[in-house]
């Protein structure tokens, strides 16, 4: 993400829409020529977001957050695209944690933050939100966003991307199919699942010699919790407690394999081949890497181990 251009400043306006009339409707019937002519607007905003040009890769989370843009260009004009472009801009930068940028939450605050400007109803919003969300999809896993990293690899050349992505588009537009309505994400870390989380809860660990504690990347893939450890499984011996911040525990008996747990909770040892799903226990810095489980909220997790 180091071309992200953090100067831009960002202007907040009501001029454009201040209706928030949840009935009112989003007029996306554009033609496949008004559609193709806003590729190249997208792919600039691509360029900026991910430093690569057309030929270059790109995941699910930028690709949403580029059609977001396309489609607010091509439904409210330019003058509301840049006011998102702005937004995005900002938050990319706040959602950056030690070298990772959360796009796809920096994406949903910025159509959020648009909803709260004038410049959409929040029914117009969540229509640009479940489209952008359904066209980025690049796998057959079609109920999250994944990006380029650990075990949520989701990639593709930008061209080949926003050509599937415009296809698809263009059913929307078309009334071939009904896109429906995404709630928007919060900013907040309210905006996960509410309620407990399910798990045990053990304050004994006097058998364990040793402790760390780690603080959370952020949200990322179903607005769950993400942390990075130091050091892959092996190196912390033959199995490992991991205690988040309410109570939640885990106990790993197999630190050199993946652990999906029904729950959300993943966990990846962080050496060998990098990729989607269990069988890749590879993690981009080559260290443990914990997803809580859906709803958890824990700004923290203690590992302990011998």
């Amino acid at each position: 993400m180091e071309s992200i251009n953090n100067s831009q400043s960002v202007t907040n306006s009501t001029s454009t829409n201040s209706s928030q009339d949840e009935t009112s409707s989003i007029d996306l019937s554009s033609s496949s020529s008004s559609i193709e002519s806003s590729y190249g607007s997208s792919i600039s905003l691509l360029s900026e977001i991910t430093g690569s040009d057309s030929t270059g890769s790109i995941n699910e989370e930028q690709l949403f957050a580029s059609l977001i843009y396309d489609r607010i260009k091509s439904s409210k004009g330019e003058a509301a695209a840049e006011e998102y472009k702005a937004l995005l801009l900002e938050a990319l930068a706040n959602n950056t944690t030690d070298g990772y940028t959360y796009v796809e939450k920096s994406a949903g605050e910025a159509l959020s933050q648009m909803v709260d400007a004038g410049y959409l109803t929040t029914e117009e919003a969540e229509i640009i939100n479940s489209q952008a969300f359904q066209s980025a999809q690049l796998d057959d896993n079609l109920n999250e966003l994944w990006d380029s990293q650990g075990d949520t690899v989701s990639t593709s050349s930008v061209s080949s991307a926003s050509e599937s992505s415009i296809a698809k588009l263009l059913l929307f537009d078309n009334g071939e199919i009904e896109s429906g309505r995404r709630e928007l994400s919060s900013s907040s870390k309210s905006s996960g699942v509410s309620g407990s989380t399910s798990g045990t809860s053990n304050s004994d660990d006097s058998s364990y010699a040793n402790s760390a504690e780690y603080d959370t990347l952020g949200l990322a893939n179903g607005d769950r919790e993400s942390f990075r450890i130091n050091g892959d499984g092996p190196s912390y011996g033959s199995s490992m407690k991991v205690v988040f911040e309410d109570g939640y525990t885990v106990t790993i008996d197999d630190l050199s394999s993946c652990l999906y747990l029904e729950d959300g909770f993943i966990y990846k040892p962080g050496m060998g081949e990098m990729g989607s799903g269990p069988g890749y226990t590879g993690t981009s810095h080559n260290g443990i890497f914990f997803h809580a489980p859906y709803g958890n909220e824990s700004d923290s997790v203690t590992i302990y181990w011998n």
